[in-house]
């Protein structure tokens, strides 16, 4: 009887910590990548578009247009560190010469 008690009593014991502990939640899914890595891709296409336009501009002598376009640029940057970021966050290795690849290979087909 006394064995009997006390194995209920280590059973509910044990139910009761499993009970507790908390089961990693996954909230990073296949989805979630790739729209980061679309996300990536289309912040590095403006990145390259803005500095060919600030270039243009500069030959042109429109400074203000330039210095609008460098504001871009900054942002731009800006977004693409926190995409690559999130992205290593993901699993993924060196996210950002991957996006470069991947515009690369859809440029050459």
């Amino acid at each position: 009887m006394k064995k009997l008690t006390i194995a209920v009593a280590a059973v509910l014991l044990s139910i009761g910590a499993f009970a507790q502990s908390t089961t990693p939640t996954t909230t990073t899914t296949q989805t979630d990548k790739k729209q980061d890595m679309k996300d990536l891709r289309k912040d590095t296409r403006d990145v390259r578009h803005d500095k060919r336009l600030r270039k243009y501009e500069l030959k042109h002598g429109d400074k203000a247009e330039a210095k609008k376009e460098a504001k871009d640029i900054r942002s731009d940057k800006k977004d693409i560190k926190n995409d690559a970021k999130d992205l290593r966050n993901d699993g993924v290795k060196h996210p950002i010469r991957r996006a470069d690849r991947q515009i690369h290979r859809q440029n050459h087909k």
